[in-house]
């Protein structure tokens, strides 16, 4: 069985310290070499040549392993990739997946990494595998994929999805604590912080029998040192992109440079993906017009070994597979952020004319609103935290409270068919927010009217 991992058992010295000069104690040992810095670390020829970035080797299938969970398809498997629709984004199907941080720290504080650094760590992943506008990411493809940190444990309990130990053999990788500590793999997606056995971190593709659901295998280790926005690490692996590029491979991705040139059917070779150059050897550094293969090498994909600033994209067929993968590796990972699905009805009164509506309110869907203005020509829509059912001269019925929070106003908007439309970001503070709203209609020939309500309350899929 072949499982794709970053794993290097290597001596470690507890007690480091993540500063720029030296100190009496190494920040990392590897094979009994002493680094006194980070940046000695990440330049040295230990780093590259032992593949520390995220090292990658073959291991047999464990006789103790849990019962396989199979794939029920052979669209995202070990060895072949089938790209088929229904694993594209294009029906607005967003993944939600509840993280938990396992921080293991030594019993002198180091690696008891700060909150801010694992939220900030949250946010790069949202980024990446979300292509947000005004990001690095936003040059790659949008695999709409939403990563947040767990807001309820195994128990049912509430939780910050951060949990910490301090023990020493832990810190260094040591004493089989996933079967202590591990959340249900199944249902969660467990990250554990601590040395990583030396490397910038390491993980396993689910496309082998035993990994899913399995404690000892499934799972994210990353070194402390590397998590979250200007890392302890320094340059160049300092943004957070070991992180992106580890569950890049929980999620079913293998290296670009996979295989190195090797010919045939570029979705049974080499990374398994097309959309990606095949690539000779790893990459260090951020050389953007190298060729290996004959083509431009993809140096610029989180799952090759390029600086952390160099790193910009996940391709179509890497997100294809990554989706198949969720779909049919993972089936119990997706677990909505939000207590409920979207949802939008139509609330009605009096005379007021019904001609308003809009689809549900989704987290990182868009959302689509209609007025059909006649006989006036524009209309303005109004979104309120309250309703109301006041009657006022001439007819109308205000349906929304104006004493209530105003949430957004859209318009006007040119009629006779007036339409808006409005892109809900993967913002877990909006969920299960009530919106009350109502359109006024304008430049007829009377002064205004206002149509029916639609009551809504944001959700997911």
């Amino acid at each position: 069985m072949k499982l794709r991992h970053a794993l290097l058992l290597v001596p470690f010295l507890g007690g480091v310290h993540a500063q720029d000069s030296k100190s009496q104690e190494p920040v990392m040992v590897v094979d009994g070499e002493a680094f006194f810095t980070w940046d000695e670390y990440v330049n040295s020829a230990t780093f590259r040549d032992r593949n520390l970035r995220c090292f990658t080797q073959r291991v047999e299938r464990d006789a103790n392993l849990a019962p396989e969970l199979r794939g029920t398809t052979a669209d995202c498997s070990g060895s072949n990739t089938t790209i088929k629709p229904e694993y594209t984004t294009a029906g607005g199907k967003v993944y939600f997946i509840p993280v938990v941080f396992h921080v293991l720290s030594h019993s002198n504080g180091t690696g008891a990494i700060p909150a801010s650094r694992i939220h900030a760590q949250i946010d790069i992943l949202n980024e990446d595998y979300n292509a947000l506008a005004g990001t690095p990411g936003a040059q790659g493809e949008d695999a709409r994929i939403f990563f947040y940190l767990a807001t309820e444990d195994p128990n049912g309990m509430p939780t910050d999805g951060i949990d910490r130990h301090q023990n020493d053999t832990w810190f260094a990788d040591g004493g089989s604590y996933w079967n202590t500590i591990a959340w249900d793999p199944f249902h969660y997606l467990n990250v554990y912080t601590n040395n990583a056995s030396g490397a910038l971190g390491y993980t396993f593709t689910p496309q082998q029998g035993g990994v899913v659901g399995t404690p000892r295998w499934d799972r994210v280790v990353l070194l402390y040192s590397a998590v979250g926005y200007n890392s302890p690490i320094g340059p160049p692996y300092n943004k957070g992109r070991t992180a992106t590029h580890e569950i890049g491979h929980w999620l079913g991705l293998e290296h670009t440079f996979e295989g190195g040139c090797a010919a045939g059917n570029c979705n049974q070779v080499g990374d398994l993906i097309c959309d990606t150059n095949a690539e000779q050897t790893e990459t260090y550094g951020c050389p953007v017009n190298q060729q290996s293969c004959g083509s431009v090498d993809p140096v610029r994909n989180y799952m090759n070994y390029t600086n952390d600033l160099c790193m910009t994209n996940f391709t179509a067929e890497q997100v294809n597979r990554m989706r198949c993968t969720i779909t049919n590796w993972r089936p119990n990972i997706d677990q909505p952020v939000c207590a409920g699905i979207g949802s939008a009805s139509v609330r009605n009164a009096g005379t007021n004319p019904n001609v308003y509506s809009a689809t549900p309110p989704r987290l990182g869907v868009d959302q689509i609103y209609s007025v059909a203005t006649a006989p006036y020509s524009a209309a303005i829509i109004f979104g309120y935290t309250g309703s109301a059912n006041q009657l006022l001269g001439g007819g109308q019925t205000a349906l929304i409270d104006l004493a209530s929070s105003l949430i957004f106003q859209l318009g006007p908007l040119a009629g006779p068919n007036a339409e808006a439309t409005v892109a809900i970001p993967l913002e877990p503070s909006y969920c299960d927010l009530p919106l009350y709203t109502q359109a006024l209609l304008i430049g007829g020939a009377s002064p205004f009217a206002l149509t029916n309500a639609v009551d809504m309350t944001v959700g997911t899929n």
